[in-house]
């Protein structure tokens, strides 16, 4: 989701994809003095992750499955806030397949 000061997806890491991995479109940019990340093709725009939250928002479970996902969603910061293993391990099994679905590109 891009939230910043929780991804790993900083420069050593496409210095290791350039040197170890063929993808071109995730390459280091440089032109002139500075140093571009291209955005990756698996990071939401803006306006997905804010359906993202919202879908979460609207959420519920039945009895003994899950916790209310839904407050601990913070639409305005983008952000999950107080998740415990189990609602992570729902979230991460069952939410995330169904969510992104239809928001990435197909060869993801």
């Amino acid at each position: 989701m891009d939230v910043k000061g929780k991804t790993k997806d900083n420069i050593k890491a496409r210095m290791y994809i350039a040197l170890f991995r063929n993808h071109k479109n995730m390459e280091l940019v440089f032109d002139g003095l500075r140093v571009a990340k291209p955005r990756a093709s698996f990071v939401l725009e803006r306006n997905a992750q804010l359906l993202v939250y919202q879908w979460l928002k609207s959420l519920c479970f039945p009895d003994g499955h899950a916790s209310n996902i839904s407050r601990l969603v913070n639409i305005e910061k983008c952000r999950l806030y107080g998740m415990k293993s189990h609602d992570f391990y729902v979230f991460m099994q069952t939410l995330i397949p169904l969510a992104y679905s239809d928001l990435l590109l197909k060869g993801i």
